[in-house]
């Protein structure tokens, strides 16, 4: 049962990074410099890096083929996190604003 929660941490770390974090921009638009585009839109998707839904994906397979754990299971469990990814960025947006919120609200204004 380990494995589908380490699988579970795995995509939201990947998640965070691919979509949330502006790694995945940064990096575009330093490629998109190195090889002479105006701009980054420019570049064609790098789907295995730039798409939450692949990331995820490969990163659990990957992951659980390094542990040991590779089977039809673990491959459902992967298929359905990365189709879940959305949610999940979703959730995590939900969660930073509502701590914001009641951050703001126990916060005295000065």
């Amino acid at each position: 049962m380990t494995i589908y929660l380490q699988l579970l941490l795995l995509a939201i770390v990947v998640v965070y990074v691919v979509d949330q974090s502006g790694f995945t921009t940064s990096w575009r638009h330093a490629l998109a410099r190195r090889l002479g585009y105006a701009d980054e839109t420019e570049l064609r998707p790098l789907p295995p890096f730039d798409c939450g839904k692949c990331a995820t994906w490969w990163a659990c397979v990957i992951y659980a083929a390094c542990v040991g754990e590779l089977s039809l299971l673990t491959l459902v469990a992967s298929a359905a996190l990365s189709m879940l990814s959305d949610t999940i960025g979703a959730l995590m947006l939900f969660i930073h604003e509502s701590l914001g919120y009641v951050i703001d609200k126990i916060t005295p204004r000065l």
